[in-house]
């Protein structure tokens, strides 16, 4: 065994060893999960949307209605919003289970890929439908 396997080796068991003390992390976007549950979040989307009143066409893997779009990619679910003054700023789309986030600077749309379903995904959708269907 070479020394530089061992140093890797005592990082991963480091790492391991704290790694309820790194929840912190989370605030700063976590990391991108190659395990989301794309199509257990996109049905989570659904009833939500459905439950809310909003009207939606669906196929296979992708919802549409008259605001935007949510489709299952191979690492989450992406959403896109368009509507008048979307209220977001930029660190909406940097939360934790939130990757490739888009606004542009008039916040006409935005883009994000939910890769968890949790109280802050539910927020974010809640608080777009809310605004937009108003």
């Amino acid at each position: 065994m070479s020394s530089k396997d061992s140093k890797s080796r005592d990082f991963d068991h480091l790492i391991e060893q704290n790694s309820t003390e790194l929840s912190f992390l989370s605030a700063y976007g976590g990391l991108a999960s190659d395990a989301a549950d794309s199509t257990g979040i996109f049905s989570a989307i659904k009833r939500f949307l459905a439950a809310g009143g909003v009207e939606f066409s669906e196929s296979k893997e992708k919802l549409e209605f008259e605001f935007g779009y949510v489709k299952i990619v191979e690492n989450g679910c992406k959403v896109y919003f368009k509507g008048k003054s979307l209220p977001l700023v930029a660190s909406d789309l940097t939360q934790a289970g939130f990757v490739d986030g888009k606004l542009p600077v008039r916040r006409g749309s935005c883009t994000v890929t939910l890769q968890d379903w949790d109280i802050e995904q539910r927020r974010f959708v809640e608080r777009l439908v809310e605004h937009l269907c108003r």
